[in-house]
């Protein structure tokens, strides 16, 4: 029997395969990525759609309405505000056009036109605020208010506790303070006379 030479198997390189990358292969690859890009993007779209649009969930399970009449006996302009929770600030409710979805904004919060007889539906988020007061101007400038709901303080917040609040004669309200007046006007602020129940 032959007997290979010793060191000769050794000496001789062994063939390796090579592998090669078809074009069909790099297409199916890049396709994979792309695929897998477009889905992380959807993905991320999706969740920062449902925490911050309009038709958020959880922002529609906290939008409530209520009526206001206006019994006043003259054209008036009307600013509902509230005590918001934790900074004890009064300020205009965060109103909305409707409850449903997409939930969009309302246009203006305060100094709302509200003609003598009509009257107007507000829908607003009340997950941070409790209703409290009807500020109520006249063409003379005179500001008036009227109290609302007498529930909520500074760590609960509460939906409106009527349906319907009527605006009753000018003659029957009472002054406002003027810490109020930059409430008419979108602002809020500090108030002496806030309240919790």
């Amino acid at each position: 029997m032959l007997q290979p030479t010793p060191g000769l198997a050794e000496g001789i390189p062994k063939r390796r395969r090579r592998r090669t990358v078809t074009p069909a292969a790099l297409v199916a690859v890049v396709i994979a990525l792309a695929v897998l890009a477009v889905g992380v993007l959807v993905a991320g779209l999706f969740v920062f759609s449902i925490v911050t649009a309009p038709w958020n969930p959880v922002l529609l399970a906290f939008l409530a309405s209520f009526e206001m009449y206006n019994d006043s006996g003259a054209d008036i302009w009307v600013t509902p505000i509230g005590m918001r929770e934790g900074s004890g600030e009064y300020g205009p409710l965060p109103m909305y056009q409707n409850k449903f979805p997409p939930a969009k904004r309302a246009r203006s919060n305060h100094d709302i036109p509200l003609r003598d007889g009509d009257s107007l539906t507000i829908t607003y988020d009340c997950d941070d605020i409790n209703f409290r007061h009807i500020l109520v101007r006249t063409q003379q400038r005179k500001l008036f208010i009227v109290d609302t709901d007498r529930i909520g303080n500074l760590y609960s917040c509460y939906p409106p506790q009527e349906e319907v609040y009527g605006i009753p004669p000018l003659a029957d309200l009472a002054q406002a303070s003027d810490e109020l007046v930059p409430c008419t006007r979108g602002k809020t602020v500090r108030y002496s006379a806030a309240q919790e129940y």
